[in-house]
Order: C-alpha cells, then sequence, then structure tokens
C-alpha cells in the first residue's frame, strides 16, 4: 500500500513541477521573443551563456567522478584524472575551465587509447567520455528566473504566481475526483488499442493477456508472448490522458484497495464512489464497435447469418516490435560500430530489411495511446510479401540446338520490329537507304545482345566445364557453350577449328524461321545480310568472353 501511496505522491510532484515548468517557459517566452526587444534580453543572454557554461563543466566532473572508480587502480591514468579534476581549483573563470577540461579530455582519451587496458575498459571509457548532457530544463529555467528577478521584482511575483496556479491545478482531493468522473472515457492496461485503426474510432479496447496463455502453438497470439508484454492506455480525449497515466501507475489496486485513496477522500462516501468510477477504466462492461473501425463479416453454415469481426492491431506488439528494431538500428551500439568500420564483434548483427512505417496520427500522437506516442505515431511494417522467384542457372544437357523457339521468346521484341520494318519496306516498295539500313543494323544489333546475354550465362558456369560430353548440341555450338571442357581433344579441335563461321549460318537461319511472313519472301539474300552484320558482333563478343574466362580462372586457382 506504501509503495502505491508514494507513486501517488510521486505522480503529482512531477505533474505539479511540468506545470511550474510551463508557467517558466511562458515567463521567459516574451524576453526570448526575437521579434521583441525586451528590456532584459541582453541580460537573458549573457546568463543563459554562463548556465550552459556551468552546465558543461559540472557535467564533465561528473564523468571524471565516473572515470576515477572505472580507473582508480591505474597509477598513471589516476594521477590524469586528479590532475584534471583539480582544475576546478585552478581555473579562473567558468569559460576558461570549460576549455582547460575540453583539452584535458583530449589528453586522457589519447592515454587511455595508448594505454594496455582490456578492449572492455577502453569502451567504457569512450563510452562515459561522449556521453550527452542532459539538460534539466526546470532548474536551469529557475536559475535564470531567479538572476533575473534580482533586477526585476515583477519576475519574482510571476514565478509565484505559476507555482500557485500548478499546486491549485494538481490539489489531490479536486483533482483526483476529476479523474474519478472521467474515468469511463479511459482504458487502462491494454494491448489492443481502437484507435490505431482510425484515430476517431470509438470502439472498445481490449486486453488479449485475460486468456490463457495455453494456447496451442500453432496458434500466433499476442497472449503467447514469451517475454514482459507492455501494456498501453488511450483516452477519448487527450485532456484525460493524464487521468488514464496516473490509473497505468497505480494498476487495479487503486479500486480494489480502499486504503489506497483514503488519505485523499472527503468522506467513505466519496472513497466508495472513487472505487466504483475507477473500475470502469479496467473492466468496460459493454464491448462495443464504432462505424470507423474496420469490420469483417465471416459467414456461419447458414447463408444469412455472419459473425462480425473486428480486427485490432496490438499496440503492445507494436511497442516490441518497434524497441527492437530501433534498438539494433542504433549506430551507437557496439556491434553497429564494429560493422561501421569493418572490424571484429563478437556480438550477433540484427538486420531489419524493407521495413515500412504507418503513421497513426501525424501530429499529438499521443492523443491515440500512450505507446502511440511513444512510437512518434509510428506503426513498423514487417514485410509479407511471397519469395521472390530465383531462376537457377543450369547447363543445357538436354538442349539439342542453341537457336531455337526458347531463344527466340527472349528476343521476340526486336524481331517483331525487324519483321515490321521489312513489311512496310516491301508494302510501301521503298528502297534500303542508309536511314533504313541503320535501322536493320540496330534491330539484328539487338537481337544478337540477347543471344549473348544468354551464351555468357552459360560459359560462366564453370563449375559445371564438360557438361557439353553429355549433350546433343552440334559439335560448333558446344565449342561456344562449354568453352573450358577439360578435353584436350576437344580444346583441340576448338582452337583449330572455324567454328565461328557455322555459328553465323545458324543465326542467320534462325532469324529468317523467326520472321517467317506470307508477305515476305526470305532467302539466301536475307541470311547473307545477317551474317554480314553478325559475324563482327561475334568476334567482339568472343574476345570479351575469352579475357572474362581467363580472369575468372587465374581467380579460382588463385
Amino acid at each position: 500500500m506504501e509503495n502505491v501511496q508514494k507513486i501517488i505522491e510521486d505522480f503529482f510532484d512531477e505533474k505539479i513541477q511540468e506545470s511550474i515548468s510551463t508557467g517558466y517557459e511562458e515567463i521567459l517566452k516574451p524576453i526570448r521573443d526575437r521579434k521583441k526587444n525586451h528590456q532584459h534580453k541582453e541580460y537573458l543572454e549573457k546568463y543563459v551563456k554562463e548556465e550552459d557554461i556551468l552546465e558543461s563543466n559540472q557535467w564533465a566532473r561528473e564523468k571524471l567522478d565516473k572515470l576515477v572508480v572505472l580507473f582508480g587502480s591505474d597509477e598513471e591514468l589516476y594521477e590524469l584524472i586528479d590532475k584534471t579534476i583539480n582544475l576546478y581549483q585552478e581555473a579562473s573563470d567558468s569559460n576558461e575551465l570549460k576549455t582547460n577540461l575540453a583539452t584535458q579530455f583530449k589528453i586522457l582519451k589519447k592515454e587511455v587509447n595508448k594505454s594496455q587496458l582490456s578492449e572492455q575498459d577502453k569502451k567504457s571509457f569512450e563510452k562515459i567520455e561522449t556521453e550527452k548532457l542532459q539538460s534539466d530544463k526546470f532548474k536551469k529555467n529557475k536559475r535564470l528566473l531567479e538572476r533575473l528577478a534580482q533586477i526585476d521584482p515583477e519576475i519574482s511575483i510571476a514565478m509565484s504566481e505559476a507555482k500557485k496556479v500548478a499546486k491549485e491545478k494538481f490539489q489531490r482531493n479536486t483533482w483526483i475526483n476529476n479523474a474519478a468522473q472521467k474515468a469511463g472515457e479511459v482504458s487502462i492496461e491494454m494491448t489492443h488499442i481502437a484507435k490505431l485503426t482510425h484515430s476517431s474510432a470509438r470502439a472498445s479496447n481490449f486486453n488479449a493477456l485475460v486468456f490463457s496463455i495455453q494456447q496451442p502453438k500453432t496458434l500466433l497470439i499476442t497472449a503467447g508472448f514469451r517475454g514482459k508484454l507492455p501494456t498501453d492506455f488511450t483516452s477519448s480525449s487527450a485532456g484525460y490522458l493524464p487521468f488514464a497515466e496516473l490509473l497505468q501507475l497505480t494498476g487495479n489496486e487503486i479500486y480494489t484497495n480502499p486504503t489506497i485513496l483514503r488519505p485523499y477522500a472527503q468522506n467513505d462516501e466519496q472513497l466508495k464512489d472513487w472505487q466504483e468510477q475507477f473500475s470502469q477504466a479496467f473492466n468496460e462492461k459493454n464491448k462495443y464497435s464504432h462505424i470507423l473501425a474496420k469490420q469483417v463479416y465471416f459467414p456461419l453454415t447458414s447463408e444469412t447469418e455472419y459473425h462480425l469481426l473486428a480486427p485490432l492491431v496490438s499496440s503492445s506488439l507494436a511497442q516490441v516490435i518497434y524497441d527492437r528494431i530501433w534498438e539494433a538500428r542504433r549506430k551507437d551500439t557496439p556491434v553497429n560500430k564494429a560493422r561501421t568500420e569493418k572490424t571484429f564483434s563478437s556480438e550477433v548483427v540484427r538486420l531489419f530489411r524493407k521495413t515500412a512505417v504507418l503513421k497513426a496520427t501525424q501530429t499529438n500522437h499521443q492523443n491515440v495511446s500512450n505507446l502511440n506516442g511513444k512510437r512518434s505515431g509510428q506503426l513498423i511494417l514487417l514485410p509479407a510479401i511471397p519469395p521472390q522467384w530465383q531462376t537457377q542457372a543450369k547447363p543445357p544437357i538436354h538442349l539439342k540446338v542453341l537457336f531455337n523457339k526458347q531463344l527466340a521468346d527472349q528476343a521476340r521484341e526486336p524481331l517483331t520490329e525487324l519483321k515490321n520494318l521489312l513489311l512496310a519496306i516491301k508494302a510501301n516498295k521503298l528502297s534500303l537507304n542508309l536511314q533504313r539500313k541503320q535501322l536493320i543494323r540496330s534491330h539484328i544489333t539487338d537481337i544478337s545482345d540477347v543471344v549473348f546475354d544468354y551464351v555468357r550465362q552459360i560459359q560462366r558456369l564453370t563449375e559445371y566445364a564438360g557438361w557439353s560430353r553429355e549433350s546433343q548440341l552440334p559439335a560448333h555450338q558446344q565449342y561456344w557453350l562449354d568453352p573450358l571442357r577439360p578435353d584436350e581433344e576437344f580444346q583441340t579441335a576448338k582452337a583449330t577449328l572455324d567454328w565461328s563461321s557455322d555459328l553465323v549460318i545458324d543465326f542467320s537461319k534462325w532469324i529468317n524461321r523467326q520472321i517467317k511472313h506470307k508477305q515476305l519472301t526470305l532467302g539466301i539474300a536475307h541470311e547473307k545480310q545477317w551474317q554480314k552484320l553478325f559475324t563482327p558482333l561475334l568476334r567482339e563478343f568472343n574476345a570479351l568472353a575469352e579475357v572474362d574466362l581467363e580472369a575468372s580462372t587465374m581467380k579460382e586457382d588463385a
């Protein structure tokens, strides 16, 4: 009980301080305004610089105290740290101290890196040395206003008024009574939040943890999560969130144990009312959906009967996913630093690729729920796409001829364009001028590129070298497709025979077959034209392929 009451007191103290801090900000706001020349502006700017330096020096001292604990047993480092601490007595002003501390920290870092300390100790030093200053905004503003109050008594009066307003706003009995009356507008300890479907949805929220975790292992459910699952809270309006926050902190003990709220109630009747009202935040009696909630009509055995399903997003699981992904992506973790610097780390790198972000709200993320506010309104989506088909390259052992229908399908577009061009020339009785010859050359080049791409894929299957022994391909096509075949007789024939000429003939006949049309008379003249265009392209391809194969062979040998 004492623990819960301490939670309540700490809650009110924190809220009062937040309210006072807001009041202090309002006092400073017109003085800071760049568009206005306030009478205290110069003083404030001066005080801010001095406070920044003071905070920096205090933060450096805290880091030095940590380093004393870490390296107290190392005489050389301890002496250097102690020398740095002594600067606090030696410096004549704060600005000088800040400069000297920065210099000493650089020297200290250099000595640590040179030392025989373990890698773990060096990492601990780096973590302390690179820690960022966490400024206490409330205390800093308070000090600034107190200094300004010395030159303007009105500021002191404004500070007292801010304190008074904050204490009145969070007067225990009044605030708790108001919270109890609005308890029906909040939902506490929930795992599924309706507003994550639509921020204006007023449907019921659910806690899946009330279900037993002894479910069949084939079911993937929120309650089956093995770790500690964070629960969420929400309200119908952002103005009620502080009420929800208190109830989330205290849990259901706030309404089940009457002694918790007794110190704040005027009488037993008020205490009883509070307990009954607060219970509504944990135990919503009537579950309901809403027009803005997603709904699925699930058919039953009867053609006219349905179950109405209302799918809800699990804010609890969304938070677990969010925390794990962003923790894995933090650049300052040792394993990610090692990965960036390409150094060894015994830790395992965790990567989450191709994630997407769904924004539950663009502004005021806490309007949806508490955890949604902590996620900045982000729901991280993992890729739920089917596996991408990847063709496995294998040698064409069962291929009888290279230039076939399957290869033509790959070159369908340039083949069709060549056929249409020849049909247009004949239909319009056009001569083969330079422009049309260039078009034909371009189409043949495109067709050749498709052939070369396919051949290069097969040639690069060096781990299958010798596969052509089992094929029925013509010998000249075997020489082309299986150039590294470990067969002395094969390699001798490949080096001495003019097998490229046979490939050129195969190509030209294949072209004629693929562009065959009743309005085109395709014969030897066309074949010779295709051969003339293909020959230099084949010669260039073979030269480049040979260099590529030699380079890959040397790499494998090395």
